[in-house]
């Protein structure tokens, strides 16, 4: 189960970051790796799943641009969809006006309690 959270988290994180900008599935690896400093690490294939998984449901969309270097490149920008899906996440769990993060908040913290023995 932990891991479909995770390839939840990944899909929205890859999401917003195509909406960012355009950008390749090594790049979007890469990012997602550097800013979480390095705690996610995924496989060379693990992205480009979840740009199909995006592409699909008409998320993404995907172009091939020619390199100096190598093969093309699969460069992935978001759609009017995907541009909807991620404002709609952010206007209803991240708004300040929202409930979640407040709950989540307090949430996190008695299971931490809980976990660390504090608390039964």
């Amino acid at each position: 189960m932990l891991n479909e959270w995770k390839r939840g988290m990944l899909t929205f994180w890859a999401l917003g970051l195509v909406l960012v900008k355009p950008r390749y599935g090594l790049e979007i690896r890469k990012e997602i790796e550097s800013s979480s400093q390095g705690s996610i690490r995924m496989g060379v294939s693990t992205i480009y799943q979840i740009m199909r998984r995006l592409e699909r449901r008409g998320l993404v969309e995907c172009h091939w641009e020619k390199t100096t270097q190598g093969p093309p490149r699969a460069i992935y920008s978001s759609t009017d969809a995907g541009r909807e899906v991620i404002r709609r996440y952010l206007l209803e769990i991240f708004s300040p006006e929202s409930p979640i993060p407040s709950a989540l908040g307090s949430l996190i913290g008695r299971m931490n309690a809980v976990l660390s023995g504090d608390q039964k």
